[in-house]
Formats: C-alpha cells, structure tokens, sequence
C-alpha cells in the first residue's frame, strides 16, 4: 500500500470521513463557499498535494531514527515517540507524516516497546501518536496498560489526535476508561490539532469536556496554513474558542516542507508576524498565546533572536541549541540529516525550507 500522502498526490481524490464531508456542507450552507469557515475545511482535506515536486522535499519531518525498536522516535533527553499506527479518520494533505510506510504496531513490537521503555534511565514521558491513536481504543489500552505495570519510571502520557474534530463519534466509552483507568498512575495530556475556529463544533466540544472530566489535561496544537488561518482575526478566534475550552495553547507550527505541499506554507516570516501581532494584540490573555515553532530536521525550534543565521534562495539556516553527543547518549544509533551540522559552538545548525507567500 503506498504512503498516503502518495496516494493523494497520485489520485487526487480526498481520503474524508462522512462527519469531515457533512461539515463542510455546514460550512457552505451557514457561511457561503467564499467565507473563511469554509476555507478553513476546504483546504485543509479537499484542497490535494501538487503533483509534481515543488521547493519542498521533505519526506520525514525529522530524522529521529537509530538502533530502536519498532514505532519508536527518539530526539530528547526524558521524552520518547511511539507511532502506534499510521491510520487516520481523515487525512489532512499537509500531514507531516504522510510518506510514512503504512504500519500497525503487533503485539510483540508493542511488548518490544515497553521494555525499551522500562530500561532507559533518562525516560520519563511518551508521545504516543501515529496516525491517530484513538482509533484503535485497543491497541492503545495495551500500550497504556503495559507501560503501567513494567514501567515505573514513565510518568507521563501524552497523545496526539485530530479524531474529536474529523469523527468525533468514534470516540466511545472505551476510550474513556483507557485514561480514567489509570488517572492516579499518569499525567495524560492530549493534543487535539484544531486548525480552524469552525471546527469546533457541538459534537467535539462534547468529546473535550468527556476528556477532560476523564482526568485528562488538554492542549492544542496547530499548523499555521495558508487560506485556512494565515490571518490575525482567525486565529483571535481560534485561540479565544481554545482557551474558553480549557484547553492549553503549545504550538503553532509552520507547515514543515513535505513533497507536494508547497501551497499550504506561508514564510517563515509571515508566520512571525503573525505570532508577533498576535500575541502583542491585546485580544488574548497571556495563557492564551501559542509559541510559533518550525519542525526542523534536527527536531522543534522555537524562533528568538538570532535564531536565523541565514535566508538564501528560499533556504533558512537555523541555529539550534541541540549538542551532537547528548543526541547519542540517548540515542546511539542516531544521524545528523543532510543539511545539519555541529557549528563551532558546539550546537547543531539546520537547514530548512522556507515557503512562499
């Protein structure tokens, strides 16, 4: 089975839930097909990847890869990836894991897991994502389950979703139970990617106050897109609705340079000034504001002053303050990618992909 952001790329054909489908409809019904809601919808699943090849090259958002079990991404000290499975309710075109090889985690690779887990000093925390992990309330119950009883050391369980916004009537009871199951053994948070104010619709509020009632402490993270909330009111909008919500603002991405979604990106500096009128606005209280963040090669960039070293024909160089050698203390069979390297801080420079506005 080909990567699906392949087989988008190839067929041109949306890959949607009926709910995703429906609330498009919604959108063009209450709004009109030349307003905002419906652009936000519209161009995160409707909209396909060009065909061809444009700047961006990307096929992994970062190499995090070395002598590790199956499903496992590792780039930080105390926090480690499981990438449960590649499935989806919906597949949003700018999926940043969209070339991986489809995968199901089995249920010896999960016990494979869950001893890497059990035996790493550094471990405290696991990001369990995919795919959508809630997809599979029961694969995701043994996971959770296992690291329980054979890993002490975990304290903390965090998972990333889009399912209470592309299907949130697939998430039932046996999520729920998942989490309340062992409220007093983790801190669960989950990350709910909501990238348009018009998704949050009755039915995922339903699912966000379920979740949170079930001992869970929700964030949000978002990808800045183009037509969908590269503009200040969007995001007003969205970051209020998030924060009446209860939910914690994290990050707000830029689109990482994946093969065929040069549409979706924005420049780097556009997506500064956006954080920066954002946040310096007025309209959102300070618990309210997201950190504007670039998904490197080399891993997450919040973006300060003398962040960027260089811009050249389309090309950042950013600085970092990653060191080399505690990538390998807790990674051994870890590699820099093409386009990283050890400056003569000692820290590691990058190369990325700026989009076009």
């Amino acid at each position: 089975m080909a990567a699906l952001l392949n087989l988008l790329r190839e067929t041109q054909k949306p890959r949607v839930s009926k709910y995703v489908r429906d609330l498009l409809d919604r959108a063009k019904t209450e709004h009109g097909e030349n307003s905002g809601a419906y652009r936000g919808i519209y161009n995160q699943y409707f909209r396909m990847p060009t065909a061809e090849p444009g700047p961006a090259q990307s096929e992994r958002h970062y190499n995090a890869l070395g002598d590790l079990p199956a499903g496992v991404e590792r780039l930080y000290r105390r926090v480690v990836v499981v990438d449960l499975l590649t499935a989806c309710s919906s597949e949003c075109v700018f999926c940043i894991r969209g070339l991986y090889d489809p995968h199901t985690l089995k249920g010896t690779e999960v016990s494979r897991v869950i001893d890497y887990l059990a035996h790493d000093r550094y471990l405290t925390e696991v990001l369990i994502t995919g795919g959508d992990p809630l997809i599979s309330p029961g694969r995701l119950a043994e996971l959770i389950d296992g690291i329980a009883a054979s890993a002490p050391n975990i304290q903390v369980i965090r998972i990333g979703t889009r399912l209470p916004v592309q299907n949130p009537f697939a998430v039932g009871k046996d999520t729920y139970e998942i989490f309340q199951r062992h409220a007093d053994r983790f801190l669960f948070e989950i990350a709910i990617q909501i990238n348009h104010p018009f998704e949050l619709q009755n039915e995922p509020i339903e699912i966000i106050n379920h979740l949170s009632r079930s001992g869970v402490r929700l964030y949000s993270q978002n990808v800045l897109l183009k037509a969908v909330n590269d503009d200040l009111d969007t995001l007003i909008d969205l970051y209020e609705r998030l924060r009446s919500l209860r939910m914690i603002p994290h990050y707000l991405f830029h689109a990482v340079p994946m093969i065929g979604t040069d549409e979706f990106r924005t420049s780097v500096a556009r997506g500064l000034e956006l954080a920066r009128q954002l946040t310096t606005c007025g309209h959102l209280s300070g618990m309210g504001k997201p950190m504007f963040s670039v998904m490197t090669a080399v891993g997450k960039l919040t973006l300060y002053e003398d962040s960027i070293l260089s811009e050249r024909d389309g090309i950042i160089t950013f600085r970092t303050s990653y060191r080399l050698e505690d990538r390998l203390r807790w990674n051994p069979g870890y590699q820099l990618p093409e386009g990283a390297w050890v400056n003569e801080q000692g820290t590691i420079d990058v190369q990325y992909v700026d989009g076009v506005d």
